[in-house]
């Protein structure tokens, strides 16, 4: 076996969205090689983990999953667990820390020795299944993209102590940016670390390994100076072009119709501003696939077998050719498919889209769409491309779809501040008989920094202080690697305590509105010759809205999608002033939502499903 690749355990190795779901980098890898006339094999091991602590018995499962399920990978999770027997020596000097995150979650030293000792029990099974394949191999490759790193660097320690003649890379987010020199140089036993796409990166290393003179494209590497150095970069292949990706399911723990498969509708970030996330660094060229491409993948798992109908899909945004998805619908919606997640960017969606998306088939978890703020001013701070108006003219066609859809709500930002607040708690007031509909999930929260983001890249601008090192790293004393994986770096603002406020006034809110009950809270709507008639009750408070004349037609030209004051003003043929005057006496009564610039609006009443 020439060349082997291995998925160590995630994080959050105990949810159906990781355990389930085979490494689609594993998947490509293997079609890829093996279409060049290369002998690989796969495993994909972190689809193994939950059964393994289970086999130690409930109390113990009990533990584990609560401390990967309740605390977050930033607390205390698996990776640490792993870290723990990869460097020994700093886990043996850091008791005290570990303590200290141990007791407040209640666990004690005792108990994280258990989740040592299935940890270690865990690699070491996995290593002897690996063992008979290594005698032949040339090279290992690790997939870190979920916090699997400090799994993967102990699996490859052992790999090279036992065969000290195989190369070692490992690649993914865990490793991205400026950290893979840093983890290249710290590690001993590591021979590349990628930085970019897979493919091309793995055709020039396999080429190179036969043949050094050979330039490496997309790695980091130790040259014959024994220097870390950083190798040219090259694009990647056109997705198109690519074989599916291949996995050996008679040897995946997992019955086929239990399997979730991984489906690329595209990679990478089709706008790439956003201040708080790394993905510029990650060096993924932004593509997507066409149609007949992802209608080929999906009928070629048909054939595989019928039972093959669980998909996830994997995209930063499925929506990068919206005209993808009206093409695909007619395809799936026959096919009984049932789809795990999605991601999409807000100014993508219109009712067309929706509409298709739920006609995929099935959705067993809701839509993730990236609203974040209910303020215009914090969408710029974060560079976001999208506007307040759009965010809820998405969330409103939910509502009137039962679209399950769910989003982030950030509760503080750098330079946010309590104007901002007041306008991010007047908006959630105004569409609170949206947000308090079954289908819509939102979840206030602080953000989190990984090391490369644009944020951490000036900190001055944003005023903001960073600590010096990742919040694992600092778990650690004398760690050398001050990043280490893409975990989160502690952070303060210049404006703690305005913060703090603004925090938890934004949580009380948003709480406030999730216990209002939806028969008492919605704004709805209903047109007869006699006028447009709007519904509107607040917390059991009930009132009726008659529209008639130049008032019916603004409100109902801004119903289904927000709507340009001037544009409306030429179509209607009633002068700009006198469109101002009627749309600030809607929104007065709450009705219509203003863009920030008050040169848009969207009518804030769904269809009525019941006369008024």
């Amino acid at each position: 076996m020439e060349y082997i690749f291995v998925s160590m355990p995630h994080a959050r190795f105990d949810s159906p969205w990781f355990a389930n779901v085979p490494n689609i980098n594993l998947g490509m890898l293997q079609g890829f090689l093996s279409k060049m006339g290369k002998t690989v094999r796969t495993f994909h091991f972190h689809m193994e983990y939950l059964s393994h602590v289970k086999s130690f018995g409930p109390g113990i499962e009990q533990r584990f999953v609560k401390l990967s399920r309740e605390f977050g990978v930033e607390y205390l999770s698996l990776d640490y667990v792993f870290a723990s027997l990869l460097f020994p020596d700093a886990y043996e000097k850091s008791q005290d820390r570990f303590r200290g995150r141990l007791h407040p979650i209640g666990l004690t030293p005792d108990d994280f020795e258990v989740f040592r000792d299935v940890a270690r029990s865990f690699v070491d099974a996995s290593f002897s299944r690996l063992a008979p394949w290594l005698k032949s191999a040339k090279l290992v490759g690790f997939s870190c993209s979920h916090y699997q790193l400090s799994g993967s660097l102990l699996m490859a320690s052992k790999i090279k102590q036992a065969f000290p003649h195989i190369q070692i890379i490992v690649g993914g987010k865990d490793c991205a940016g400026p950290f893979a020199k840093e983890l290249l140089s710290n590690i001993a036993f590591l021979d590349f670390v990628g930085v970019g796409e897979a493919e091309v990166t793995m055709a020039r290393l396999v080429e190179h390994l036969a043949d050094e003179k050979k330039e490496l494209f997309n790695v980091w590497y130790k040259n014959g100076k024994g220097e870390v150095a950083l190798s040219n970069p090259r694009e990647n292949f056109s997705l198109d072009s690519l074989p599916f990706p291949e996995y050996d399911f008679e040897a995946l723990p997992l019955p086929l119709g239990e399997i979730i498969l991984p489906l690329e509708f595209g990679r990478g970030c089709p706008w790439g501003k956003c201040t708080f996330c790394p993905d510029r660094v990650y060096q993924i060229k932004c593509q997507s696939k066409t149609a007949e491409r992802i209608k080929a993948e999906v009928d070629h798992y048909g054939k595989t077998s019928p039972e093959l109908v669980n998909f996830f899909i994997l995209d930063s945004d499925a929506l990068k050719e919206p005209e993808t998805v009206l093409m695909l619908s007619d395809h799936f919606k026959k096919m009984g498919l049932r789809f795990h997640f999605a991601e999409f960017r807000a100014e993508r969606m219109n009712r067309p889209v929706i509409e298709a998306l739920l006609g995929f088939g099935e959705w067993a978890s809701p839509f993730q769409v990236g609203i974040e703020t209910f303020s215009d001013r914090v969408l710029c701070l974060m560079q976001k491309g999208v506007s307040v108006l759009k965010n809820v003219e998405v969330l409103k066609m939910a509502a009137e779809l039962n679209v399950p859809l769910q989003f982030n709500l950030f509760t503080c930002y750098p330079n946010m501040t309590t104007d901002d607040l007041r306008e991010n708690l007047r908006v959630m007031e105004l569409i609170a008989h949206i947000l308090a509909v079954e289908n819509i999930q939102f979840f206030p929260g602080e953000f989190y920094l990984p090391a490369d983001c644009p944020i951490f890249v000036n900190i001055d601008g944003y005023k903001v202080r960073k600590n010096t090192q990742s919040l694992f790293a600092d778990m650690f004393e004398d760690f050398s690697m001050p990043s280490y994986s893409n975990y989160p770096y502690a952070y303060a603002f210049d404006n703690d305590e305005e913060q703090y406020n603004i925090a938890t006034t934004i949580r009380r809110k948003a709480e406030e509105i999730k216990r209002r009950r939806p028969t008492e809270n919605y704004m709805c709507f209903r047109e007869d010759s006699d006028g447009l008639f709007i519904d509107v009750c607040r917390d059991g408070q009930r009132a009726v809205h008659a529209l008639r004349g130049v008032e019916k037609e603004l409100y109902r030209f801004a119903v289904g999608k927000a709507c340009e004051v001037p544009t409306v003003s030429e179509e209607l043929e009633v002068s700009p002033n006198t469109v101002r005057i009627i749309l600030d006496d809607l929104e007065q009564k709450g009705l219509i939502l203003y863009a920030s610039d008050r040169n848009a609006y969207l009518s804030l009443a769904t269809r009525c499903k019941e006369p008024i």
